[in-house]
């Protein structure tokens, strides 16, 4: 079995679910890096955003990044920016196996259109606008979400329980050495 799966993505790619979905299937404890973020100020990630800023936020998340990083046999859903600071991702790295779900702007576009949860998205205030917006980040963190992985999977068309398969079966072969 290998370590922690962590799973790191665009805001809306499915890391929340698939990942409550395989913590359920391998019996393992699952956290969210938001939920976490949430806890320990004890405030929504939007007003966090809205009252304190993006930096602010940011620096909550690496002090997340590294509690998540010392838990062990653990199911880690990240926010869609942790992969930012390269440190986060050297701790979470190290912790066990990475996996990108990857979706197209479109998918994600879809799958947020009508979630006011996304601070990052809420300053559009055309939907085609939330679409570039969407379009910008996934350009810029693109390159970083597959370089930090171990495991990429295309989670635009598939289910949760399709993704969740492929973690488990790929969390397989790494355990058999294969």
């Amino acid at each position: 079995m290998v370590n922690n799966i962590i799973l790191i993505g665009m805001m809306g790619c499915g890391k929340t679910s698939v990942g409550q979905v395989v913590s359920q299937y391998l019996k393992l404890p699952f956290i969210d890096t938001d939920t976490m973020i949430e806890d320990r100020t004890k405030m929504t990630i939007p007003h966090i955003f809205e009252q304190y800023g993006e930096s602010y936020f940011r620096s909550v998340e690496s002090e997340i990044a590294r509690q998540a990083a010392t838990c062990t046999n653990t199911v880690i859903a990240t926010g869609g920016g942790i992969v930012k600071n390269p440190q986060n991702m050297a701790l979470l790295g190290t912790s066990g196996f990475v996996v990108y779900l990857r979706c197209s702007p479109r998918q994600l576009y879809e799958r947020t259109a009508e979630d006011h949860n996304r601070p990052l998205l809420n300053t559009a205030e055309k939907q085609e606008e939330r679409l570039t917006k969407l379009e910008e980040l996934l350009a810029n963190r693109e390159p970083l979400y597959t370089q930090y992985s171990d495991f990429i999977i295309d989670a635009g068309e598939a289910t949760v329980g399709e993704l969740s398969n492929v973690i488990l079966e790929r969390v397989k072969d790494e355990h058999s050495g294969n």
